[in-house]
């Protein structure tokens, strides 16, 4: 009897010393896993065609991205764009005699456009994505018109600058070459208010390729 209760006195001392090491593990201090950062910051840019105007539009923007779980993301960004374009238009004008004529007009343009943008974006595969999203701000239009005067036949030029609503959609899709480097194509569709009669602008397509570091 006494040596029954020794071994279950041993019993149970060794298995309070076993269950007094897993709270005292248990309570060990733990280093827990830096938080990710709910925003993290790119800038990039892209040079795109212009269908209808036929020329070039640059642009650069920079934003933040925030990611909403592991196969997407969204972003807010500010851009900045340039486009020059040459081309001709027509208006009606008196003449001295009080009849209205046609007059011919060369245009050469500068349009800047300024806009605030959201873009959604997700995974197809592990370096894959796609994306689409929409913007929009104002265009600071300068255009300088030049034409022929009807009574003397001298070049005549005149300057009107102005800032116009402008608004975009783009979608495209993104190749990640690594976690800091990116390099996109896409399409937008373009729309800007158009006050000049002598202007040929209004909405257009752009096709693109651009480049972004993501820090």
């Amino acid at each position: 009897m006494k040596k029954f209760a020794f071994t279950l006195l041993a019993g149970l001392t060794l298995a309070a010393s076993a269950q007094a090491g897993e709270d005292y593990s248990a309570k060990a201090p733990v280093t827990p896993a830096p938080a990710p950062a709910l925003w993290t910051w790119f800038a990039g840019g892209s040079v795109g065609y212009l269908t209808d105007m036929d020329t070039e539009m640059y642009t650069l923007h920079v934003g933040m991205e925030r990611q909403i779980d592991d196969v997407s993301s969204h972003a807010i960004f500010l851009e900045v764009g340039y486009a020059n374009a040459d081309g001709s238009g027509t208006a009606k004008s008196q003449a001295s005699i009080g009849n209205p004529q046609t007059k011919n007009f060369d245009v050469d343009t500068d349009i800047i456009p300024v806009t605030i943008n959201y873009k959604y974006e997700r995974s197809i595969t592990d370096k894959l994505d796609w994306y689409i999203g929409a913007g929009v701000g104002l265009a600071f239009v300068d255009t300088d018109h030049s034409y022929k005067n009807h009574n003397s036949w001298s070049d005549v030029k005149d300057n009107i600058s102005d800032a116009e609503f402008f608004a975009q959609i783009f979608t495209g899709l993104v190749y990640n070459v690594s976690d800091e480097f990116e390099i996109f194509g896409g399409a937008r569709y373009l729309y800007m208010n158009d006050d000049d009669d002598f202007n040929t602008y209004g909405d257009d397509w752009m096709f693109e390729l651009g480049a972004r570091w993501n820090f």
